[in-house]
């Protein structure tokens, strides 16, 4: 879909809601299942007019599309989107992330004026993040306090909420920046990456060993160890582990599925292992930790 066409992409204020007099001020956050479920995990490309966004996911899966490009993504990543982007999204069910929405009037500001700024503003971007990097814990945590300071202002709410917001991107931009960086010294590593995470993830439930990952990416078994490590902090089986453990999760806290199915459509045979192994990673059963979720969620 081009510029020109443009004007026949709907215009949101946030996505389904057509008010566009939104206040200049406007700061707004929500997990992705807040709007997206109610959409079938589908958001048709659309654009806003004044607000700049941020979507953060988390070890899951995205098939996004910025204007005329797709993107299939897979891990963490966060993407920006500038005002009057065309962007859609396409989720698996229960996809975990936020979505940040900040008045393009807001970054206007002196406060918020850094070297790269005015990048972030200009081009959408698709920022990848390795599971253990000290500026993915940052980025998280801007958000998690951003969410604090919305539901609970206090004294110097507005500055507060100035420093935090240009905290947050100060961090993106210090990752497009080293992410740059990577790929001109080594952008076949990151790409064959990639690869692992999209193979993991058609075939993480056939429980496939590393050496079948390797022997599919035509690597060998510690060429693809020491990847996973570079890139993620972790070996190729730890990734291969957390990848299943996320699902269990998903399913304990996100259906009402029996553990025994559960097992099975993880590719576990036997559910006592399925228990073990759950045990294991988590460090409690499968059946505690959705009591625990479900109490901590208010629902029974």
């Amino acid at each position: 879909m081009s510029r020109v066409q443009s004007q026949l992409i709907p215009q949101f204020a946030l996505y389904g809601e057509s008010n566009l007099s939104q206040q200049p001020s406007l700061v707004h956050i929500e997990d992705i299942a807040d709007r997206s479920r109610a959409n079938n995990w589908l958001i048709k490309p659309h654009r806003h007019t004044r607000l700049f966004q941020i979507l953060l996911l988390i070890n899951g899966s995205l098939q996004v599309k910025l204007e005329d490009q797709q993107h299939q993504l897979q891990g963490n990543w966060v993407v920006s989107i500038p005002p009057g982007w065309v962007h859609g999204f396409e989720f698996p069910a229960d996809t975990q992330g936020m979505v940040l929405s900040v008045a393009a009037a807001l970054l206007q500001a002196p406060p918020q004026q850094f070297q790269g700024l005015a990048s972030l503003l200009e081009q959408a971007h698709t920022v990848s993040f390795a599971e253990q990097d000290v500026l993915f814990a940052q980025f998280k945590n801007y958000l998690y306090l951003i969410r604090q300071e919305l539901k609970q202002p206090s004294t110097g709410h507005e500055t507060m909420l100035t420093w935090q917001i240009g905290a947050l991107f100060m961090t993106l931009w210090r990752q497009v920046q080293y992410s740059t960086a990577q790929m001109h010294q080594n952008p076949k590593s990151i790409q064959v990456f990639q690869q692992f995470r999209q193979t993991l993830e058609l075939h993480y439930r056939e429980h496939w060993d590393v050496q079948t990952y390797a022997k599919t990416l035509h690597l060998s078994v510690s060429s693809l160890n020491r990847l996973c490590q570079e890139k993620a902090g972790n070996s190729a089986k730890g990734l291969i582990q957390e990848r299943v453990l996320l699902e269990a999760k998903r399913r304990l806290i996100y259906t009402q599925e029996p553990l025994e199915r559960i097992a099975e459509s993880l590719g576990f045979k036997d559910p006592a292992y399925f228990s073990r192994f759950f045990k294991n990673l988590a460090g409690t059963p499968p059946s505690d930790y959705r009591k625990a979720k479900y109490i901590e969620m208010g629902t029974s």
